[in-house]
């Protein structure tokens, strides 16, 4: 009988881990993403700024994340995963775009997922039509998502590189955020935004 009770004690406790875990993936674990602003041109964004022009105040920021920091669920489930996201890019400049996206000195895995109303190719990074002058990239979503190798997980910095933004055409550089995972530092984000 005491068997047979501990057989239905550990299914139900693992029943209740596997439904967590499933609600954790598909919508808690989204609240995790760091959401930040783009705007073209701004150069190396070294510092807080705020650039003004058509639309909204864009708010910038190098992106710093304590991976320290992330709540027990996302330690405990995905400690190896970290994800940062935009939905908006600007060009404030006077002149059109063609916008190409690079992630400087990456050494590990990063999923790139982009969905948006303006022509994008994939394998380049790409969005091919150029964007004009006090335009954003309508319906735009773009989630990076790096897979960090275990043997990462011990380095007090696991990340060190940025988010490049160039003119496709010209190659020449528009915009540089910088992004760093830490291990044991206040983490401090500038832009972000919610998504909607």
């Amino acid at each position: 009988m005491r068997s047979r009770t501990l057989i239905i004690l550990a299914f139900i406790i693992m029943f209740c881990i596997t439904i967590y875990s499933g609600v954790y993936a598909n919508s808690l674990s989204k609240a995790e993403i760091v959401h930040f602003w783009v705007a073209v041109p701004a150069g190396n964004v070294t510092e807080p700024i705020t650039l003004r022009g058509a639309g909204p105040p864009i708010n910038m920021a190098p992106i710093i994340i304590d991976l320290d920091a992330r709540g027990l669920p996302k330690n405990l489930l995905n400690p190896n995963i970290e994800a940062i996201s935009t939905h908006w890019i600007y060009n404030l400049d006077k002149r059109p775009h063609k916008l190409g996206l690079d992630l400087l000195n990456v050494t590990f895995p990063v999923e790139w997922e982009v969905s948006a109303d303006w022509p994008y190719d994939p394998a380049t990074h790409t969005f091919t039509k150029p964007l004009p002058p006090g335009q954003r990239i309508p319906n735009l979503s773009i989630d990076w998502i790096f897979k960090i190798p275990a043997y990462y997980m011990d380095e007090q910095v696991i990340y060190d590189g940025g988010l490049l933004v160039f003119d496709a055409d010209s190659g020449q550089p528009l915009t540089f955020i910088p992004i760093k995972f830490v291990r044991g530092e206040i983490s401090s984000v500038g832009g972000t935004g919610s998504c909607h």
